[in-house]
C-alpha cells in the first residue's frame, strides 16, 4: 500500500466525526504509532469485518469436478465421433 500523505490523512480525518477522531487520536497515543497507521489498521479490520471469508477448498472442489465432468464430456464426444466416422 502507498503512504498516504497528510492532506490525504487530514481528508480522511475531517470527514470522521469528532469521537471516532478522538479515539483514533487516543489508539495512536496509546499505542505510540502515527495516526496514519491506526486509521488504516481500523479501516482494514472493519473492510475485513464486512467481507464473507472464502472457501478455497470449496471453490476448489467445484473447478475439480466441472473440469472432471468437462474432461468426461470432451472424452465421450470424442468416442462418439471415431465410432460415426467408423460406420460409414
Amino acid at each position: 500500500m502507498s503512504d498516504l500523505s497528510d492532506r490525504e490523512v487530514n481528508r480522511v480525518f475531517q470527514a470522521l466525526p469528532p469521537q471516532a477522531r478522538f479515539v483514533i487520536n487516543t489508539m495512536s497515543e496509546a499505542q505510540k504509532r502515527p495516526v496514519e497507521d491506526v486509521l488504516r489498521d481500523e479501516i482494514r479490520e472493519y473492510i475485513a469485518g464486512r467481507l464473507p471469508a472464502i472457501d478455497l477448498d470449496g471453490a476448489m472442489r467445484t473447478v475439480r469436478t466441472t473440469a472432471y465432468d468437462a474432461g468426461y464430456m470432451l472424452g465421450r464426444l470424442r468416442r462418439f465421433a471415431r465410432d460415426w466416422a467408423g460406420d460409414e
